[in-house]
């Protein structure tokens, strides 16, 4: 029978392996940075949706990632989103221009969309409007 410290040891090894990695946005994963804006005089109402926003977003199953951030100006901010596939990122969009659209254009602008991985063609269409920059996969991992 093995000692304790064995079995505590054969634990620990196990629970520190991290799992192989897939071979990154290549795996269907999509990923796109949102960079915007707070408009004038808008930054408590843009703080208060926010809020808001992440709260609703949490709820998708598709969204693995979604993280707000704001530059040293503390007006641009960048929105950092990673998806399971091209499909929840077109949930994810529909969700919350329907939710919360109208509101979000009262409170910032949009300066640059530039998305990840390899979009299907719905995904591309749902983004047309946001005019974005497509980066082309070359090689990385995701775990």
């Amino acid at each position: 029978m093995p000692s304790r410290r064995s079995r505590w040891a054969s634990l620990v090894l196990a629970g520190a392996q991290t799992p192989a990695p897939q071979h990154g946005l290549k795996t269907g994963y999509i990923a796109w940075i949102y960079t915007g804006e707070v408009l004038p005089g808008q930054m408590g109402h843009f703080k208060q949706l926010a809020t808001k926003v992440i709260a609703a977003v949490a709820q998708e199953p598709g969204t693995l990632m979604y993280e707000w951030s704001f530059r040293p100006d503390q007006k641009t901010f960048d929105v950092v989103e990673l998806y399971q596939n091209s499909e929840a990122g077109v949930a994810h969009v529909k969700h919350v221009l329907a939710a919360f659209g109208q509101e979000l254009g009262q409170v910032q602008k949009g300066l640059q969309l530039v998305v990840y991985g390899s979009p299907d063609a719905q995904l591309k269409q749902v983004l047309a409007e946001f005019n974005p920059v497509y980066a082309t996969p070359l090689d990385g991992f995701i775990r």
